[in-house]
């Protein structure tokens, strides 16, 4: 039987991270098998990425647009890296503390 869950993790990304690794530990235990969660090169649509950190789509575009999150590809095909939005992020609140 597959395993399936929906997270919801609320508070400072430091936080939201614990909660994540939390979860991977639990449902899928690290060993030969189970190689650990890779989000390095996990692409993402802006739309997808302001969903994910829970800001506004026009909030992540000013963002992107003011150089504080890195983008990837032009025009149609932009994405945003998983791993960078997550670092960009964790920037942007330890500047605004």
């Amino acid at each position: 039987m597959e395993k399936k869950a929906i997270i919801l993790i609320e508070g400072p990304p430091e936080d939201i991270a614990k909660g994540l690794k939390i979860y991977f530990d639990e449902y899928y235990p690290k060993g030969p098998g189970n190689p650990e969660p890779d989000f390095k090169n996990e692409k993402m649509t802006v739309g997808q990425g302001a969903h994910f950190i829970d800001v506004s789509y026009p909030t992540l575009c000013n963002w992107i647009n003011d150089g504080k999150v890195p983008i990837h590809g032009k025009g149609r095909t932009r994405f945003l890296l998983k791993s960078e939005l997550i670092e960009a992020y964790k920037n942007l609140n330890n500047n605004n503390q």
